[in-house]
Order: structure tokens, then sequence, then C-alpha cells
């Protein structure tokens, strides 16, 4: 039988907030899962990417944004919104510009996240798993 160890934290002790770019870092993990947390300062984003074999359930811990989508209209984000987005699908996320914003994100370990244009005007800020071809 294998033993796991059980994995407690105060999410409001790891909120960081940056006025570059969101801050995005892990909060649990294991050999299955993923769980990471993004703190918004107004307006900010995170990059269009998508995950090609990693669903992503994400949780809106505080203040008000969207996550937005390639082709279809935007889901709306405020606490206590849950929403998953299947794998393949071409996503982004953002804060409203009036403000602040946290979500947690759960995805399996090890998944990756490729931008569909690496070229894109937020090209600089970091997506956690990403692979960049060639």
């Amino acid at each position: 039988m294998t033993q796991a160890s059980v994995q407690s934290l105060n999410i409001n002790d790891r909120k960081r907030y940056s006025a570059t770019a969101r801050v995005n870092q892990p909060l649990l993990g294991s050999k299955d899962l993923a769980t990471r947390m993004n703190c918004y300062e107004p307006g900010q984003v995170t990059p269009v990417h998508v995950h090609p074999h990693d669903d992503e359930v994400i949780f809106c811990v505080e203040g008000r944004g969207a996550i937005t989508f390639e082709a279809g209209a935007e889901v709306p984000l405020m606490p206590g919104s849950l929403v998953s987005v299947p794998a393949g699908l071409v996503h982004g996320i953002k804060a409203a510009t009036d403000s602040r914003m946290v979500v947690i994100y759960t995805t399996n370990a090890g998944y990756t996240s490729v931008r569909p244009d690496p070229n894109s005007a937020d090209a600089a800020i970091p997506l956690p798993g990403e692979r960049r071809d060639g």
C-alpha cells in the first residue's frame, strides 16, 4: 500500500502581487495533480495558451475577471466561480481593470502549456508547464 502525505496550507499566507505581471506559484502537488495560484493586479493577464492533453479546473477566490477564449464568449469570474476547461481549448485569464483577482487552478502533474502565438505582446509573461517548440 502506498503512503501519501496530507498537504495543508492557508492561501492567504501565500498571496503575492507584482506591478509587472500576475504572480503564479505552486500550492499543492502530488504524483497525479498540480494545484497553483495566480494573483493578479487590476488588468493583468495569464497569456493565451492551451494545455494539449490536460484538463484544468479554475476556482476564483476573490476579485473579478474572466476566462477568455480564442473562439466564443468569455466566462466571467467572481468569488466562488468554478470553471472546467477541457484539454485542447485555447484560453487566457484576465483580471478586471478595477479589481485585484486571485484564482486557484488544478490540473495534471507534469502538464504542458503551449502558446498559439509565441510572438504575442505578452510573450514575456511566463507560463508554468510551458513547452516552446523550435
